[in-house]
């Protein structure tokens, strides 16, 4: 089998149909120019004539079908809590319909380990031992790769899994697995700290290799669904630097004096290259944004918002931020209800309203960010 490669403008891919809907579009001469995404053609292009007739022919014929600019979109795939549907949203902040979202079947309950930049990293249930491969996997072309996890008799508790690709830079791609050991003392036990060696695979060489010396990792860092950002994994309050291979600690977040500090929530969002904090004050109904500065120097307060106007529950599902000021918005859930919450203008607007679904609960929050994975569509090769 060959591969073909061909660079293709993000904004392109971003203006097709919604997963799950049949795809026309085109692509123009000058998205051939505006190279940001790769797309692969694999199997069906083995032969050179019909490799030359997709240059020749059917590029040049989608190169009339594209009209003007467009906005740049992000798309979000939705887990229910109670059933562990998916769903998917395609975020250009209209007002949309669910579009149940269905895994590739070879692929038997797929639990999603980590996302970056349009591929996902799954485990799954097709073998007796699930831990013993992990999954590259495209969620637009429902394509996957196995890779098999090096078995190691001192690790054997795999605490994360996670992904790093930037298709701008490189295709391939690398994998951050951390590893606990089995056994602890009886004073790591009492503190719930853990003993943790990290590894990480290379999807060039096809290899594992181990980084650094074991480190102590606190009770409250979960090392699934670190988020990819500027070289590193980041976790809560720590991240991997994948230039060095090694652990390094975030700067504090300050919190406003006047601040409560129980009964929060907070996650990592990155979005158009920029890495938030959000926290989740439930009960004085008011959610905060920080900002990472590119030299890692300190988190800045960006955003104070104050959500009175939420009668019941209420859960931060993930941020879109635009190339400008104007376009930053935060994606909520309120029961029976995904909300648009744009940060500049104030103004509310109304996604999904699923109050008419089967598996709606009243005044029930049924997604949560830790199970929300924002991507942008590729056709990368899983």
């Amino acid at each position: 089998m060959k591969e073909l490669f061909f660079k293709i403008s993000r904004d392109y891919w971003r203006r097709r149909p919604p997963i799950g809907q049949n795809w026309t579009g085109g692509i123009s001469r000058q998205t051939l120019i505006d190279s940001t995404v790769f797309i692969f053609a694999g199997d069906g292009y083995d032969d050179d004539r019909r490799q030359q007739r997709f240059v020749d022919r059917d590029l040049p014929l989608a190169a009339s079908k594209i009209p003007g600019q467009i906005q740049t979109e992000s798309s979000l795939l939705l887990c229910l809590a109670e059933t562990s549907d998916y769903f998917y949203l395609q975020c250009n902040l209209h007002p949309e319909k669910w579009v149940p979202y269905h895994f590739c079947p070879t692929l038997i309950e797929p639990t999603i380990r980590s996302f970056s930049n349009g591929l996902f990293l799954l485990q799954s249930r097709i073998h007796e031992n699930p831990l013993e491969d992990c999954y590259l996997y495209n969620p637009t072309t429902k394509l996957s790769r196995r890779i098999p996890l090096r078995q190691d008799n001192k690790y054997r508790c795999i605490l994360g899994l996670n992904l790093a690709f930037d298709p701008l830079k490189s295709l391939h791609y690398k994998i951050i697995c951390i590893w606990a050991t089995t056994r602890r003392s009886s004073s790591l036990w009492r503190s719930r700290w853990r003993r943790c060696q990290i590894e990480v695979y290379e999807s060039e060489t096809s290899t594992w290799e181990l980084c650094g010396e074991p480190f102590l990792a606190p009770p409250y860092v979960h090392f699934d669904h670190g988020i990819y950002w500027e070289g590193g994994i980041h976790w809560r309050g720590i991240f991997f630097d994948l230039h060095v291979r090694a652990i390094r600690e975030h700067p504090g977040v300050m919190l406003p004096g006047d601040t409560g500090r129980e009964n929060f929530v907070d996650h990592y969002v990155e979005s158009n290259g920029y890495l938030h904090y959000i926290t989740h004050f439930r009960e004085e109904k008011s959610i905060m944004v920080f900002e990472l500065q590119s030299d890692y120097s300190q988190w800045s307060l960006r955003y104070h918002i104050d959500l009175e106007r939420a009668s019941g529950p209420l859960s931060v599902l993930s941020m879109i931020r635009g190339d400008s000021e104007e376009d930053i918005t935060l994606v909520v859930h309120e029961p029976g209800k995904i909300m648009a919450y744009n940060l500049q203008d104030k103004s509310v607007k109304e996604l999904i309203n699923f109050t008419e679904e089967a598996f709606h609960q009243e005044n029930r929050i049924q997604f949560a960010s830790q199970s929300t994975f924002q991507f942008i569509e590729t056709l990368a090769p899983a």
